[in-house]
């Protein structure tokens, strides 16, 4: 097969139209591209000749097929105001949302109305100055050139906050699509601002739309519609559109193929190989090798089989484009960037799949052997197992109340969360092992179901208001009693500094408040010295902290140390998670690791039991 550009291999594989001569590649080089140019991100986010220039230095040192200008998803919740921290060598991390309340957005949406939008605010000039930089230097003529937009219901989560968000969803549904409604229209122009630059593709990144967070029928209802609208705008202005949406995908895969969207790339859960037989001769895929567990704490060889992998499962008959399922960190090992991009280079079509090796042991992301799938901290928790599969058939006279009102809470039945709970009461049960031994056992299942994605974030939600139906029982018993505060310790939780996506960590203090713990939510791009000042001033009993990005871990780190300096390290329980976090890096930073939600609420009340 004659040689391509890397140009011609990208639009190969995205149109479907004919096989590429080798695997292409998009090897992410955003906020990693600009450090590889020798400068700090923060200098250079509003300078797009700079930010184009060191990326173009980056790509000389790596290779690669997709030049990406940009660095993020915020630039049409910027452009509405919302306030970011530019940081040295990550993404920006937003600090406020532009309206956290009702009254904010409709002064927002009057402002918008009557203004109109304003090409000025945020850094789409600099993008725009970026993409014309490529361009003039001739990185068009041979590359297929992409930036990232925010999608328009991820962009109202971000206009509201996250919390706020899910409650208009659930309860203003009217309002919700006001809000989606002012974001579209925000996306559109900047989408319009990048092409009129000279952009190839807009990529929209949509990842309040995974199936982790959104039921698939609040997708179809909230995001599909809007997601349409969009690419039809796209076509209709002369662009290509694509979409990114993060982790489980599944449910929705023929939606997204009928979206009007060229290409769908992200994580792919549960496996890219799955999306591939699934839509893969409707649209094509790109993806998605593991930013994490693989390309950031693998081994080449560990990188080239998983590339290798991809291409055998997903790539062998074209339409796909290798890519890491989300943005890279700087901290990546270059020997890992090289075995992506070399690796990819190395395999031609059409593919000789015995030449490739045994690939028997390799796992694609999403895969449950592939070593950066988390494990279900209930996996082996009886009470959990029997009260989801319902095998127990005699049950003690208090094993009834307590799967009663487990069953109360998965069902969102509170009339039965109050029936059972008075039962309970009626045969000596106290307040605290109705709580704890009940009630919580049931969002403790809910969460186990959410693991194992039988269940999502918004049914974890109207779990956790449908145990609170019991409080008004309860609460006057334990205040009688003088017992309202036992067992009521309190935990600082928050995400670290240069993280946004707060669902997980949102998640994690749902559980902690369900199983009656009071929490201190310090919220998203939490500094060191935030995390040890709340501890100190309300007398913790943890800390909890998520990490969502790799060059993050650090400030998880320097929280220990300043505990440390402290004397306090031994006070207070300091445990992390997130999509950055295994428990090598908590071992290694002298902390505890929480695979997920229940087990963070374990450690915590494992750790209160032993100092009580």
């Amino acid at each position: 097969m004659p040689k391509m550009t890397s140009r011609e291999r990208v639009f190969a594989a995205v149109t479907m139209s004919e096989l590429p001569d080798q695997l292409p590649v998009t090897p992410l080089l955003m906020t990693r591209g600009i450090r590889e140019g020798g400068v700090r991100v923060d200098e250079v986010l509003l300078d797009g000749e700079a930010m184009a220039r060191a990326k173009i230095k980056a790509h000389q040192k790596f290779g690669g097929d997709v030049v990406i200008a940009g660095t993020d998803l915020f630039t049409p919740v910027e452009n509405l105001g919302a306030v970011l921290e530019y940081l040295p060598y990550a993404q920006p991390s937003l600090l406020e949302h532009p309206a956290p309340t009702k009254e904010a957005f409709f002064r927002l949406k009057e402002n918008y109305l009557s203004n109109g939008f304003d090409p000025e605010k945020g850094r789409l000039r600099a993008i725009q100055e970026e993409i014309r930089t490529f361009i003039q230097e001739g990185w068009k003529d041979t590359h297929a050139l992409a930036t990232p937009v925010g999608g328009p219901i991820t962009t109202a989560q971000m206009v509201t906050g996250t919390d706020e968000f899910f409650t208009y969803l659930a309860e203003e549904s009217d309002f919700a699509k006001e809000v989606i409604e002012l974001s579209l229209d925000v996306c559109k122009n900047v989408c319009r601002m990048m092409f009129e630059a000279g952009i190839d593709v807009c990529n929209i990144l949509d990842p309040f739309c995974s199936c982790d967070i959104l039921p698939p029928e609040m997708y179809r209802e909230f995001g599909l519609p809007y997601q349409q609208r969009l690419f039809a705008y796209i076509k209709e202005i002369g662009g290509i559109g694509f979409t990114h949406t993060c982790t489980y995908t599944q449910p929705i895969w023929s939606d997204i193929a009928e979206s009007g969207t060229f290409n769908f790339n992200g994580d792919m859960y549960p496996g890219a190989d799955h999306t591939k037989r699934v839509i893969g001769d409707k649209i094509s895929l790109m993806g998605t090798l593991s930013p994490y567990s693989t390309l950031t704490h693998g081994t080449p060889e560990d990188v080239a089989n998983e590339v290798k992998k991809l291409a055998v499962e997903v790539g062998h008959n074209g339409g796909f484009v290798c890519m890491p399922g989300c943005d890279i960190d700087w901290t990546v090992p270059e020997a890992n960037m090289r075995a992506l991009i070399d690796t990819c280079a190395s395999i031609k079509y059409p593919i000789d799949i015995e030449a490739l090796g045994d690939l028997s042991s390799v796992y694609l992301a999403g895969h449950p052997k592939h070593p950066g799938m988390r494990k279900i901290s209930t996996e082996h928790d009886q009470m959990v197992r029997m009260g989801i599969q319902r095998t127990q058939a005699d049950k003690t006279p208090e094993e009834e109340v307590y799967f009663n009102l487990a069953d109360a809470i998965m069902e969102y039945d509170s009339d039965k969360v109050v029936e059972w709970t008075k039962k309970g009461l009626e045969i000596g049960l106290s307040p605290q092992q109705i709580i704890f031994d009940g009630l919580s056992l049931g969002m403790k299942m809910v969460g186990d179901l959410y693991e194992r994605k039988e269940r999502f974030i918004t049914d974890m939600i109207k779990s956790a208001k449908t145990m609170e139906a019991a409080m008004p029982i309860l609460v006057p018993l334990l205040e009688a009693t003088g017992s309202v505060d036992e067992n009521k310790a309190t935990v600082i939780i928050g995400l670290v500094r240069g993280n946004t996506q707060d669902i997980g960590k949102n998640l994690v203090a749902l559980m902690l408040k369900a199983n009656g713990f009071n929490v201190i939510d310090l919220g998203k791009n939490v500094k060191p010295e935030q995390f040890v000042e709340a501890a100190e001033a309300n007398d913790a009993a943890a800390i909890a902290m998520t990490v969502m990005t790799n060059s993050s871990v650090v400030y998880a780190e320097k929280t220990v140390e300043l505990l440390k300096e402290k004397g306090l390290l031994d006070k207070y329980l300091v445990l992390t998670g997130g999509s950055a976090m295994n428990e090598q890096i908590a071992g290694r930073i002298g902390i505890k690791y929480g695979s997920d939600a229940n087990a963070a609420v374990a450690l915590i009340r494992e750790r209160i039991a032993a100092t009580a």
